[in-house]
């Protein structure tokens, strides 16, 4: 799968992760703006955002295996924008931000 249906597909598996939690979830528009998805929790009456990656993980070296770390598109919203990192199995590992 090459890297644009990856990351589309990561992106949708994490709607539906989202969704399961109880989120109310909308999809960027924007296919280059730093996040990647907006949700709202109606129990709690908040808004939180996010940006998904696909995770990858090194083929051949001395660090076969391990994961291929990917940095957020803008730093300097770390402290407001939470992480969502998809394997390709479809588990998904949280980075929420802390408060």
């Amino acid at each position: 799968m090459n890297k644009n249906k990856r990351g589309c597909w990561a992106e949708k598996i994490a709607i539906a992760y989202l969704m399961n939690k109880g989120f109310d979830v909308f999809d960027s528009c924007q296919t280059n703006g730093p996040v990647d998805l907006v949700a709202f929790d109606r129990e709690l009456q908040t808004v939180a955002l996010f940006e998904v990656k696909s995770e990858n993980y090194r083929l051949t070296g001395p660090k076969k295996g391990t994961r291929i770390a990917r940095g957020r598109r803008d730093k300097s919203l770390r402290h407001v924008i939470n992480m969502l990192y998809v394997d390709k199995d479809g588990k998904i590992r949280e980075g929420f931000v802390r408060e």
